[in-house]
């Protein structure tokens, strides 16, 4: 690590550390960037390339998701700190889960959980099975835009927090998750989700040879090689994930007109496990001087 060349850190918020002379990460104790359905929950780290943000409406790199028997539990508290050494720049993001998402029709009236949801999960398991249809069921999504139904995030009693620890070099990201705070009463699974913008990363390439584009990537994959990548269009940058033996890695891409544009490599965890370890690896074709 002794010819990695150390981040530069901006004291002021948001925090952002500059890689390379054009490649950058940013993370937010906020919920910005305001982006569509994620707009009032946490994000992770934002890739930016030439000052722009790449992340659109997805959550980040290393941002935890929970699923428990009752609801899904999102973060939209935190709190960050920032340690930086001559070899390293090392941030950590505790977040608080503490948010559950509602289905709502116009400015007051929520749908009913229970119905919505038999309803949304006849919907996920054919959106899944007939990936050829993907453009009818965006034309569908679009619809309950225009029809008011929306997505809102409520605060409500949290079930603990997850702590994020990054370790961030010129062409990778250390990222330990760190469970031990987090209740797990009644806990399925644990998401740690990585994610950028969908209009961005729109090429997937993994070790087995295969390579898809947009909406064939799927919504939400299994990933069966022993890493994967997600491409900008023109190939010169990119972010990529192995598998490894403590979680199962997923791929994702949706891009929906006022709702939806995240393209993401994703791990799913047993409830069993303290902590987990991942490397994200940066590739830029552009920026190999640093």
């Amino acid at each position: 690590m002794s010819n990695q060349k150390s981040c530069l850190v901006n004291a002021e918020e948001p925090v952002t550390a500059q890689l390379t002379k054009q490649l950058s990460v940013r993370l937010y104790e906020d919920c910005s960037p305001h982006c569509m359905e994620t707009a009032s929950i946490q994000k992770g780290i934002v890739l930016m390339l030439d000052g722009e943000e790449l992340i659109e409406e997805g959550l980040g790199f290393g941002v935890p998701v929970v699923k428990y028997r009752d609801k899904t539990y999102f973060s939209s508290s935190a709190e960050i700190s920032i340690m930086e050494t001559p070899s390293v720049c090392k941030l950590s993001k505790r977040y608080v889960m503490d948010a559950i998402s509602r289905k709502k029709f116009g400015q007051t009236t929520y749908i009913d959980d229970g119905f919505y949801s038999s309803i949304r999960k006849t919907f996920e398991k054919a959106y899944l099975a007939k990936k050829s249809m993907s453009p009818f069921f965006n034309a569908i999504m679009e619809l309950r835009q225009m029809a008011k139904v929306r997505t809102e995030f409520i605060k409500v009693k949290d079930r603990g927090s997850v702590t994020l620890n990054y370790e961030i070099y010129p062409t990778y990201i250390n990222v330990n998750v760190d469970f031990s705070a987090l209740s797990k009463e009644e806990c399925a699974e644990i998401l740690v989700l990585n994610e950028q913008g969908a209009a961005i990363f729109e090429k997937y390439v993994d070790a087995s040879g295969l390579k898809l584009h947009g909406r064939k990537i799927g919504a939400w994959d299994a990933v069966v090689a022993n890493f994967a990548s997600l491409f900008n269009f023109n190939g010169e940058l990119s972010f990529s994930l192995q598998k490894i033996p403590e979680a199962a890695l997923f791929r994702g891409w949706e891009r929906t007109r006022n709702r939806f544009s995240w393209a993401g490599l994703s791990y799913s965890v047993s409830p069993s496990h303290g902590t987990l370890n991942y490397t994200i690896g940066l590739i830029s074709s552009r920026h190999l001087a640093l």
